[in-house]
Formats: structure tokens, sequence, C-alpha cells
């Protein structure tokens, strides 16, 4: 597991040094998306990530490249999760999963 979020890491750094992290903010960032699935809808607040947990758009937003440009449950546990545990926020699948 360690190897995994270290490989990890350093593919982020990759990305996110590629030029996509000092983009400017266009259009409007300020939305929710719901996410339907068996486990319960999960709902991403785009503009709290933005604003006050993320803050570097390249962090995301250059992995959902490598993922292949869409959020699916491999870049929700790959990158999402890796994030919360990261930053110590709630990573328990009912933190997300909305029966």
């Amino acid at each position: 597991m360690r190897i995994y979020k270290r490989s990890l890491f350093i593919l982020f750094l990759f990305c996110a040094f590629s030029g996509n992290c000092f983009a400017e903010i266009r259009g409007d960032f300020r939305f929710q998306k719901v996410y339907e699935n068996g486990y319960g809808a999960v709902t991403f607040n785009h503009e709290k990530h933005a604003v006050s947990a993320v803050k570097d758009c390249g962090y995301c937003h250059s992995a959902l490249k490598v993922f292949g440009g869409k959020v699916n449950e491999l870049f929700a546990h790959k990158v999402c999760k890796v994030c919360h545990e990261s930053k110590n926020v709630p990573a328990e699948c009912v933190s997300c999963h909305r029966q």
C-alpha cells in the first residue's frame, strides 16, 4: 500500500507540473454533481473542494485526465479517498455514499 501511495504521489507531481496547475479559473466552478451508483448517490460539491479543500485545480484535474477524463469508481477511490485520508477528513463509505 505504501508503494502505491508513493507512486500515486509521483504521478500527481508529474501531472501537476505539466502546466495545468497554473491555469486560470474559467467559467462557473460553483456547482454540485450527483453520481448515482448501487452503494448510494455521491454528491460532489466542486466549489467546496476548489475554494477550501484542494485549492490547486491541477491536483484533481490532472489526475482526472490520467483516469480517462471521467469521474468513476476507480478515480473516486484512488484519488478522492486517498486525498480525504491524507487530510484526515472522513473517508468511510458512508461519508460520501448516501442511501
